[in-house]
């Protein structure tokens, strides 16, 4: 007997009884694959745990573990973090369930995500770092072309491996 058999309903449709909205996120074109059984909302949430930000199962001052237990090489410590990932964690840039931008991305474009903090102006009203090249340019536009290892690095500051 699996523990589903003791459900009064099968997930995901059980936790959408009082979840509702987040069957919308689901059916999002970028999405975690909870209706193909890739995944169940238990992976990442615990049902009967504490009272936690959304019962996420240990998502502890900022580390995501949660996260990382699937998304293996995006986990640090790195010899170059880049911040927000260390000091905001995955949410900062992705959103959990489901996106109608790819790689559930909180902005339609990388480029976009990346002018949220990396503007063309250094010092305080800008960045740090800041851009070194003109951004506005189109063939700047796609950041991670060069800057592979967005996440953290341990070869290179600019995370370009």
């Amino acid at each position: 007997m699996v523990i589903e058999d003791l459900l009064v309903k099968r997930m995901p449709e059980l936790c959408y009884q009082c979840h509702g909205e987040i069957r919308q996120d689901f059916a999002k074109p970028f999405r975690h694959r909870v209706h193909e059984g890739g995944m169940s909302c238990t992976t990442c949430h615990d049902a009967h745990g504490g009272f936690n930000v959304a019962q996420t199962r240990e998502v502890l001052g900022g580390t995501d573990a949660i996260c990382v237990k699937c998304h293996t090489d995006k986990q640090g410590p790195f010899v170059f973090e880049h911040v927000p990932v260390k000091l905001e964690g995955c949410a900062t840039c992705h959103v959990p369930h489901g996106s109608n931008n790819p790689r559930l991305l909180t902005r339609p474009s990388v480029h976009l995500l990346c002018l949220e903090c990396h503007t063309d102006t250094p010092g305080i009203l800008g960045t740090e770092p800041p851009a070194f090249h003109d951004i506005r340019q189109p063939r700047f536009q796609n950041c991670t072309t060069c800057h592979v290892r967005i996440h953290g690095s341990n070869v290179n500051r600019f995370f370009f491996q």
